[in-house]
């Protein structure tokens, strides 16, 4: 195969860097325990699995007798990755993430001995206690700093032209079909009854409606520079069509596809160029932008749920409800690579931003990470218990997730998990996260549409796919202003009753003030009374006792002169 030199590089992953493939923490505690396979997985294998896994019965080619045969796996292949559980097969049938569930017709294993085979695989799978647990090299997680190239100059785009009078409105929303969330700019589409909401993530104000007269839009994808979206649906077993419109505009600008059925999976690659489309005709379809058919891809034996290119335009991912998942040659469309894993139809794919890893999610619960060079599965995930209905990277490698457990699941770019947003209504269908992975977007069966932080998880807004009418908003206006006159005329009334009040308040104080001077007055008055009298009494007694000194002293000397005349 050739491609171009910048292309090629993308896709060989020259740069990719190595890690340990063991996850430090834990394997360290499983080495500190030394779990092997002779004394501790051995005996666990002997009294539940060696009865169709032996040395004598290998069903499916596979015998666990031995620490050999064991590694070697059976007809599908290696059933251990010594240090990582997730991509071990075993583990997965054994912890019942994958099915067949293991051992059959049993109860799940006892969780300690769950436990020490998860060790025994953390710890790298040794053999004995000799044995010394070999580093496991793979692609790395981590993202390329090539990503973002076709971030556009200036400004972000945004819709200039705002015709916010819906197509069509009805009271109650149907299932939210299709969500995507601008690369670049506060930008959501949320599709809705031949129509599609354009909404601002910042304030979650509605800016504009685009007209989707063909029937329901199934999928939504804004290009990788952010300045077209393309909307691909139609009416079931009638039409199917994609179209293009300019952001900035709102006009669209191209319709691509005559399909005899809906369209449920389409993207646009990097530079305009082409459209591939795919639906229950199970045939992928690449057109020219200007309506050229170019290719047809007949592989596919299902629906087709999934069609992307990857950001660097090299490659094109196909997936149906089958569980195949291929990836293309963009521009030739010979088969790239087939990954095979998934147990139940995958419903959708998304690439990093960087085209060196692709996400898948599946019916079968799972999400998976594909490394490119080689097409090797790096991580698997046990994300949504029923299933994975949609996935979605963000620029700078985290990924969110939404599955029918009506959880909305975000993602770190090595696929921990960081957080679990408030469980929807029903069913949650379709996932997005906006430019800079600061708000989640969620829809559901119900036609709920959620808005919420990345950071804390808080709900911000609803985004609602059947948005009022102008009509209905004048009204609401209109009673919304008549609401506020009446409480504004209820408040003038209250205040010039509150001045009566304060008037007559202030009158009373004014005669409570005339009344209190005159008693301090007439108080004055009488005190000053009260102290005259109370000095001429003080007088009185003064001159009576000064009397009274003057007859005693009398009398004392008439009774002296009396004694003396006798």
């Amino acid at each position: 195969m050739k491609y171009t030199s910048a292309k090629y590089r993308s896709l060989i992953l020259a740069g990719l860097a190595l890690v340990s493939g063991l996850s430090s923490a834990v394997a360290q505690d499983a080495a500190a325990e030394k779990i092997t396979y002779d004394e501790h997985v051995k005996p666990i294998f002997r009294e539940h699995c060696f009865s169709c896994h032996n040395q004598d019965n290998k069903k499916s080619d596979l015998s666990l007798a031995a620490y050999g045969a064991t590694m070697e796996g059976g007809a599908s292949g290696a059933i251990i990755e010594p240090g990582d559980p997730d991509s071990s097969r075993l583990w997965g049938l054994v912890a019942h993430i994958d099915e067949p569930a293991m051992p059959p017709m049993q109860d799940k294993l006892p969780e300690a001995k769950l436990d020490t085979i998860k060790k025994w695989i953390l710890g790298g799978a040794l053999e004995n206690s000799g044995s010394v647990a070999k580093v496991k090299k793979g692609p790395s997680l981590q993202m390329s700093s090539s990503s973002g190239s076709a971030k556009p100059e200036g400004p972000p785009p945004m819709p200039e032209k705002k015709s916010r009078q819906p197509i069509v409105y009805t009271p109650r929303a149907s299932a939210v079909t299709a969500l995507a969330a601008s690369p670049w700019a506060p930008l959501a589409a949320v599709a809705g009854q031949k129509q599609i909401a354009l909404y601002n993530t910042d304030t979650a104000e509605l800016l504009s409606v685009l007209p989707f007269p063909e029937g329901v839009p199934h999928v939504l994808k804004f290009s990788r520079s952010g300045t077209l979206l393309l909307a691909g649906g139609g009416t079931g077993g009638k039409l199917g069509v994609v179209a293009v419109y300019d952001v900035k505009s709102g006009e669209r600008v191209t319709t691509v596809g005559e399909e005899l059925d809906v369209v449920l999976a389409a993207d646009i690659n990097e530079d305009h160029t082409r459209i591939a489309l795919g639906g229950p005709g199970r045939i992928v379809r690449i057109y020219s932008t200007e309506g050229e058919l170019l290719h047809e891809i007949r592989k596919h034996t299902e629906w087709i749920y999934a069609v992307e290119f990857s950001p660097d335009g090299v490659l094109l991912a196909t997936a149906d409800r089958n569980g195949s998942l291929f990836v293309w040659e963009a521009e030739t469309a010979r088969e790239y690579q087939n990954l095979a894993g998934h147990k139940g139809g995958v419903t959708d794919v998304s690439w990093r931003p960087d085209s060196n890893v692709l996400a898948s999610g599946s019916e079968d619960g799972t999400i998976k990470l594909w490394e490119m060079e080689g097409g090797k599965e790096i991580k698997n995930i046990a994300a949504h218990g029923g299933g994975v209905t949609a996935i979605e990277f963000a620029q700078d490698g985290k990924f969110v997730s939404a599955g029918r457990d009506r959880l909305t699941k975000l993602w770190d770019p090595a696929g921990a998990a960081v957080r679990d947003f408030p469980a929807l209504g029903d069913l949650a269908l379709e996932v997005a996260i906006t430019h800079d992975a600061g708000r989640v977007i969620a829809g559901d069966w119900l036609g709920e549409v959620r808005l919420w932080n990345a950071a804390d998880g808080a709900q911000v807004a609803h985004m609602p796919p059947n948005p009022p009418t102008l009509q209905m908003r004048v009204d609401q206006q209109i009673a919304a202003a008549n609401t506020a006159a009446e409480a504004a005329t209820k408040a003038a009334a209250e205040v010039e009753a509150q001045k009566a009040a304060t008037a007559a308040a202030a009158d009373a104080a004014k005669k409570a003030a005339e009344a209190l001077a005159a008693a301090e007055a007439v108080l004055a008055e009488k005190t000053k009374a009260s102290q005259t009298a109370t000095e001429a009494a003080a007088a009185a007694k003064a001159h009576l006792d000064a009397l009274a000194t003057e007859k005693a002293a009398f009398e004392q000397t008439q009774s002296a002169q009396a004694s003396t005349g006798k």
